[in-house]
Parts: C-alpha cells; sequence; structure tokens
C-alpha cells in the first residue's frame, strides 16, 4: 500500500484538490474546511434491491450514440472475470455530478469522471465514464446502467460498482453542484476554450469557431451541451472546461484563491474528513503546479455495443479490453 494511503485513506475531488491547495497553506485550508457538505457513509439512505427500478427509454434508436441498439434479454449479457488493478501507487478521486432540481433527493449520476493522480510522476488522468455504461450492481442489484448505482447507494455503491466492472479502487468521491460552477468559472475570470462550428452555432452570443474566451454561464451552457450530439461529446466538453480551469488556477494569488473557496466550497458534498483532505495537501502540494493532465473515455470506441435491454438504451462494454487500456493507456501508472 502506498505511503500516503498507510497514513490516512485520502480522497476528495480534482477541483477541491486545486482549490484547497494552490497557495492557501494549511492554516487557511483548515479555515475553509467547514464549508463544504460532508457525508457519512455509515448513514447513506439505500433503494432496496426489490425496490430497484430502469429509466426506460422513449428515445428512438437514431437519436443514441453510436448506431440501432440490438433488442437483447439480460441473460444474453455474459460477464468477463475483471481482476483488481493494481494501482495502489495511485490516488483515485471521483467527482460526481447529478441531475437534480431544488428540493429533490439523491438522482442518478448525470457525471462521472475518475480523477487518477500518480503523485510520483506529477500524472492525471481525467477518465470519463458513460452514465449509460450497462454494468453490474453489486449488492443483490439487478445489473443496471453505471448511473443507477449512485441513485440505489450513493458513493459506497458507486464505489463498489466500479470495483466489481473495472478493477479500479476509489479512494474518495466528491459531488459538485453544477449550477455554482458558474461562479467558480466567474471568480477565475473566465476560461478558453476552442468550440466547432456546431458548437459555436448552437451558443451563439457571438461565440465563433476557434478559441473562445467562456464566462461562467457562457462554460455551463457549453459543458450541458448534448443536442447536436450525444453524451461522448458532452463528457469530452467536460472534461475541456476543468482542464481549461486547472491552466487559469495555476497562476492564481491569494486573494484569489481565498474569493474562489468562497464561490467552490460550499458546493461540494464529500466523504472526505478534515484529516484526510489535509493529508491529500501534503501528498501532491511539492508537485501540483507541473502536473500534467490527459482526458479519456470509457467506452472508447471499439470497446462497447449499443442494445436495447429492459426498455434502457444502453452501452454494453467489452469489460476485458476497457480493463486493458485503463492498465495499459488510461491510468497514469507509469513510474518514468
Amino acid at each position: 500500500m502506498a505511503a500516503w494511503k498507510k497514513a490516512a485513506v485520502t480522497v476528495g475531488g480534482i477541483l477541491l484538490v486545486l482549490l484547497i491547495v494552490f497557495g492557501a497553506g494549511i492554516l487557511v485550508a483548515k479555515h475553509y474546511l467547514n464549508k463544504i457538505n460532508r457525508v457519512d457513509e455509515s448513514t447513506v439512505s439505500t433503494i432496496s434491491p426489490e425496490d430497484e427500478d430502469f429509466e426506460v427509454d422513449e428515445l428512438p434508436p437514431e437519436t443514441t450514440n453510436s448506431g440501432v441498439e440490438r433488442p437483447m434479454d439480460s441473460n444474453e449479457i455474459l460477464w468477463a472475470p475483471v481482476e483488481p488493478l493494481k494501482d495502489e501507487q495511485l490516488i483515485n478521486l471521483m467527482l460526481v455530478g447529478q441531475d437534480r432540481r431544488k428540493g429533490e433527493g439523491r438522482q442518478r449520476s448525470d457525471t462521472m469522471i475518475l480523477c487518477s493522480i500518480n503523485p510520483k510522476t506529477n500524472q492525471v488522468s481525467l477518465i470519463s465514464f458513460m452514465r449509460d455504461l450497462y454494468v453490474q450492481i453489486p449488492g443483490g442489484y439487478s445489473d443496471n446502467r453505471l448511473n443507477a448505482a449512485y441513485y440505489f447507494g450513493g458513493f459506497p455503491l458507486l464505489d463498489d460498482a466500479m470495483f466489481k466492472n473495472f478493477g479500479i479502487t476509489i479512494d474518495g468521491n466528491i459531488e459538485v453542484d453544477f449550477e455554482r460552477f458558474v461562479k467558480v468559472i466567474d471568480v477565475l475570470g473566465g476560461v478558453d476554450i476552442v468550440l466547432t462550428a456546431e458548437e459555436a452555432n448552437y451558443l451563439g452570443k457571438g461565440t465563433f469557431a476557434g478559441k473562445n474566451h467562456l464566462d461562467g454561464e457562457m462554460a455551463l451552457e457549453y459543458a450541458r451541451i448534448r443536442a447536436i450530439d450525444n453524451d461522448f461529446y458532452r463528457t469530452a466538453r467536460q472534461r475541456a472546461i476543468l482542464e481549461a480551469a486547472f491552466k487559469k488556477m495555476k497562476d492564481l494569488g491569494l486573494s484569489e484563491i481565498t474569493a474562489l473557496l468562497n464561490a467552490m466550497l460550499p458546493s461540494l458534498t464529500t466523504d472526505l474528513s478534515d484529516g484526510q483532505i489535509l493529508a491529500l495537501m501534503g501528498t501532491l502540494f511539492p508537485g501540483l503546479r507541473s502536473m500534467e493532465i490527459q482526458s479519456y473515455r470509457v467506452p472508447a470506441d471499439q470497446t462497447y455495443y449499443d442494445a436495447m435491454i429492459r426498455g434502457m438504451a444502453v452501452l454494453v462494454p467489452d469489460l476485458e479490453r476497457i480493463q486493458e487500456l485503463l492498465r495499459t493507456e488510461y491510468l497514469p501508472l507509469r513510474t518514468y
């Protein structure tokens, strides 16, 4: 087990790490930690397997990611065995966003981005796991979309599903209220994003094909675009926003960091403890400004097929091929 895990099971999310660590220092960090919403895993509400449900699709096949779904019975899916990945030297953090309206409880996770950090090499991988992935849900549940795991059992069940299907050990989670994301981008002074002609036409408001400077509201609209293509492209746009925000944070001064903390931290919900956050800071701080980010998507092309199962338009993954990509390309396991 890696040294940082011996001291404490360090968890969190990439935005939380960036906001707290860049120049803030331990004392400043302690002052702001109480602004974050906490989750006690021992008291997480769950939906029992007897009450599970399936989010049935009413959209025609041509609206899906890659083609016409093949109608299948759930019993036709034969899952390949998955070996635990040897990722002890990594810090694996899951960033979760959910489509929840005011007054609603926990919903299905609309966004799931794994932030995998190698502290020794300063490599970071942002890996979007598509919500429509058809996977095994542990704990007596039927196979379902990956986003159902969070709905049924919160962070703990999502962690179990990631381990069962992909062999990844999640060290912690952080849920982000993307409505408040607008304020964060505005505090950063906006972000520079390269738009396609289709994206610019959809956004309007003076945008154009090429590099555009987006304020918080426009950045949120950009991250939510789905009508012009599909969910694969939407998740790529989300990762682009995170990478652009990362670049802006590298040059912030202490006063700017303070404003950013005030805007961001109240929108976060996490299973982090103060001690775990501080341990994470101590591990990452020395190399944070030189970190290099790579961006990926699961499933990649040629590692899944579309199907209609239980009335759901889903992506059935080739778990063996996906795990091989995780092991050899996606996760920052390299030591050079």
